[in-house]
């Protein structure tokens, strides 16, 4: 798999609630109480799930007292999307600091950009809302072989990291000078090795390049455009390389006007403020602290 790389990488199982909820909400006659059957499996998740339900932005006059009152508040989108990005937090991101390199802002970039893709995507194939369910996932997990090669090879990551930051690289290119593949590549695998839908292997896989997503380009192409938006948006997680985007190439990208782009900012804005109970989680990541202080 590596080719001039010395290491192997074993891929991780799919979080059990994970595949549940993602199953589950799939279908078409599934009921609140049979979602919230599946989260309470998942004490970790089923609390999260109480919580955003009982955040300020939902605004329930009565706080929910069960899962399944929550389940009703938050729609199963927003379940299936919860539960995606707990999973990635508790089973995925790396435990451990590397210099140079910031996992909470890696967090807020990867949120940003699940938020994009849905926001892109609905004004590519001209939709406000609801383009495709699994938009946000796609976005969210697009840099899930970061995350791999980070647990994997961290010494090989350590030097990645170092090389971008010295040479000003993006990551795919110092890790396909390096290893011969890219995170890229690595969370495609990831993907399928998961059994999700070829349409998110394919988003995951071509973030990089959707050219070559064939029949899913239209798709690929909204990662491709909303990763972009996202370090727009954001601040870089590799400390001393700076990424300037301007909404200009974000529109090219897409295959969208400014105006259009400025509109899914607009959208991205506001499921930030929605989203901040899972931004949060990114507090608890190692480095964080140290970089509230330096902020």
């Amino acid at each position: 798999m590596f080719g001039r790389s010395s290491g192997k990488i074993d891929l991780p199982s799919v979080p059990t609630t994970l595949a549940r909820v993602i199953q589950i909400t799939s279908r078409l006659d599934t009921t609140a109480e049979q979602v919230a059957k599946v989260v309470m499996l998942d004490q970790s998740l089923a609390t999260k799930v109480l919580r955003l339900a009982n955040s300020a932005f939902y605004g329930r006059r009565m706080k929910a007292q069960t899962v399944t009152e929550a389940v009703v508040t938050l729609g199963f989108t927003a379940i299936r999307n919860l539960a995606a990005s707990a999973s990635i937090v508790d089973a995925l991101f790396p435990k451990r600091l590397f210099p140079g390199f910031s996992w909470q802002d890696m967090w807020i970039h990867s949120v940003t950009c699940g938020l994009g893709t849905e926001a892109l995507l609905a004004r590519m194939i001209g939709r406000s809302h609801g383009a495709n369910e699994s938009a946000f996932v796609a976005g969210l997990l697009h840099d899930v072989g970061k995350l791999i090669l980070a647990r994997a090879l961290p010494q090989r990551f350590v030097q990645i990291v170092e090389i971008c930051r010295e040479y000003g690289y993006q990551m795919v290119r110092a890790e396909s000078n390096e290893l011969s593949t890219n995170h890229a590549r690595i969370g495609g695998e990831l993907a399928a090795e998961w059994q999700f839908p070829n349409i998110l292997q394919a988003g995951i896989a071509y973030h990089h390049s959707p050219e070559e997503a064939v029949e899913y380009e239209e798709f690929a192409r909204s990662v491709y455009a909303a990763n972009l938006l996202s370090k727009r948006l954001g601040r870089s997680y590799l400390e001393g390389v700076s990424v300037d985007v301007s909404l200009a190439e974000v529109a090219e990208a897409a295959k969208l006007t400014v105006a259009e782009v400025e509109t899914a900012v607009d959208q991205v804005r506001e499921g930030l403020r929605q989203c901040s109970e899972i931004l949060s989680w990114g507090d608890k990541m190692p480095g964080a602290e140290r970089s509230r202080r330096a902020a």
